[in-house]
């Protein structure tokens, strides 16, 4: 183990045994085995360090969610990994839901806003490319459900400290959510969705992906993006080639939400 990782667990577990406020930066580094100038030739303060903390668990989580996306793995796979990784970091979340609440470190609180953005997003597209084009006008009461479970169950292992079989209750979460998915024909949806996409926020949304992340082809995906933004600028959104061009942006699953929202506002006429 480096030793940025060193201090960065040393200080966690500080952290999670005397709080936040009462460890010191001396305390951590010395636990470390390095000096205090050790520990600043890695970070600046206390808050940095905790802030990466932060970020480090942010990427984790968006990494595997898009190497979900891409795989054709079942939803209860998806759920039993979110579930892990919050296991795992059970000292993390008790550090930050214990330490830091709302409003107490501006710039902690902003990070866990966007670490909570993150997770919202990544359940609306996991749902969304599980459940296809039905789950639409449902998909915030879907993902409060979802994410009321997996808070509710989480919670209740921590209180408890249950012994949880994750892939059972994975399958069980997805079970649920499966007949509920079933029988949305009979209700209609309770809160409408609450995002106002326009086509030109839509557009900009899968360029940035297509930009930020990894895939194969990437240069080609590009050049039918931008072959599909031309056709729309030129009121021609309705056009045989912009047709091609959606079709073969859809092929690409980490897009593959964006894209359908695309082409449903460009078929209402970007309402």
């Amino acid at each position: 183990m480096d030793t940025k990782a060193q201090i960065m667990n040393t200080a966690l577990q500080l952290f999670s045994d005397n709080g936040y406020n009462e460890t010191s930066v001396q305390q951590i580094a010395q636990l470390a085995g390095i000096s205090k100038g050790g520990f600043y030739n890695h970070f600046s303060s206390k808050r940095e360090l905790m802030l990466e903390m932060i970020d480090q668990h942010h990427a984790k989580m968006t990494h595997h969610s898009q190497c979900m996306e891409k795989s054709n793995h079942h939803l209860a796979t998806y759920i039993q990994y979110e579930l892990e990784e919050w296991l795992e970091h059970e000292t993390f979340i008790h550090v930050v839901f214990n330490e830091f609440h709302p409003n107490k470190d501006p710039q902690i609180t902003k990070k866990m806003d966007e670490l909570h953005i993150t997770l919202v997003k990544q359940h609306r597209e996991i749902l969304y490319l599980y459940y296809g084009e039905k789950i639409q006008p449902y998909l915030t009461d879907i993902v409060i459900i979802l994410e009321g479970m997996l808070k509710e169950y989480l919670l209740y292992k921590f209180v408890h400290q249950a012994a949880f079989d994750i892939e059972k209750l994975s399958l069980w979460i997805c079970h649920h959510l499966d007949s509920i998915v079933d029988n949305l024909d009979k209700m209609d949806p309770f809160l409408q969705d609450e995002t106002s996409d326009t086509i030109e926020a839509v557009l900009q949304n899968i360029k940035t992906a297509i930009e930020q992340d990894i895939v194969k082809g990437k240069d080609q995906l590009l050049q039918v993006f931008e072959l599909l933004d031309q056709e729309i600028a030129q009121k021609a959104s309705n056009s045989i080639h912009a047709e091609v061009y959606l079709h073969y942006l859809k092929k690409e699953k980490t897009i593959q939400t964006d894209v359908f929202k695309l082409e449903r506002l460009i078929q209402q006429g970007g309402k």
